[in-house]
């Protein structure tokens, strides 16, 4: 048979796992590269974009060891990852500039006071579907604009693990409907797009926010020259969006119909539940479903 196996990357908080099934869903091989987090100090919590490329070409290439599978008979990959809280940090060269801050870490409480203090509950909700707490990835790079002014200077973009990992495979740049709604206070839930309104108010320029929100679904790119020696998939190979882990885990355990609810357990445990807007709320994380993102 020919391209017919599928392969699927998760990017975790404490490690990295990527699957191969086969066109019933089998799973014919895994692999799994594990790392630590870096916590400078209590409640921080950050980590280098290098673990998450290393691992994820490391993993590829043992699975599809492992799987006796030929490359040339693998239809694609699609990844997920953990969301990564203020994203990592770019130059124009799409360098790090320094470790993401994730989504564990919890130092942006002058930023969570200052916008209950400064800005309308009312309105950020209206517009995002959320409202503050130093989980949203925006309390974050506001924390690192008024923490790290030499840094923010130099930061052209904020982009989250997985699709920095994208990147790095494919040479796009682009993210998901479901990473950008877990930004907070940036998103807009309605237009499914970069609210200009509320990036001004919170002082983070449109200009550093990915360029390109497309679907869950949607090919991305394609395995480069490069990622090919490293991962050991052809080049050419099509690379999925995918989403933020949480969703995606709801779509693999079926959650499907509205008023579905999931329980994930894993370096945290998160519950979730699908509906159509009715049911926003200041007290719950909320962004488009990665199985209905159009």
């Amino acid at each position: 048979m020919h391209n017919v196996y599928l392969l699927g990357t998760d990017i975790g908080t404490q490690g990295t796992k990527t699957v191969m099934v086969n066109p019933e869903g089998k799973i014919l091989a895994s692999a799994f590269s594990e790392y630590d987090v870096i916590k400078p100090k209590p409640s921080w919590a950050e980590q280098w974009p290098d673990v998450w490329v290393k691992s994820t070409l490391d993993t590829i290439r043992e699975t599809i060891e492992k799987s006796k599978v030929k490359p040339s008979d693998i239809a694609g990959i699609a990844l997920s990852g953990l969301y990564g809280g203020s994203g990592i940090p770019v130059d124009k060269d799409m360098n790090p500039i320094r470790p993401c801050l994730i989504w564990m870490d919890r130092r942006a409480t002058d930023e969570v006071q200052w916008v209950k203090e400064n800005v309308d509950k009312d309105k950020i909700f209206e517009i995002t579907g959320n409202y503050v707490d130093s989980y949203y990835g925006f309390t974050k790079m506001m924390w690192i604009k008024n923490n790290e002014p030499d840094n923010w200077k130099k930061i052209s973009q904020f982009i989250t693990p997985k699709d920095y990992v994208i990147y790095k495979l494919t040479g796009e740049n682009v993210t998901d409907f479901s990473s950008a709604g877990n930004i907070g206070g940036v998103f807009d839930i309605k237009k499914r797009t970069w609210s200009e309104e509320m990036c001004e108010i919170l002082g983070i320029p449109v200009s550093m926010l990915p360029p390109q929100i497309v679907k869950s679904a949607d090919i991305v790119g394609k395995i480069t020259k490069e990622a090919s020696k490293l991962c050991g998939l052809l080049e050419g190979t099509p690379v999925v969006a995918g989403g933020i882990d949480a969703p995606v885990a709801s779509l693999s355990a079926g959650v499907l119909e509205e008023k579905s609810q999931v329980a994930m357990a894993g370096t945290s445990i998160c519950w979730g539940v699908v509906h159509k807007g009715q049911h926003l709320s200041p007290k719950l994380v909320s962004f488009p479903y990665v199985a209905y993102d159009d």
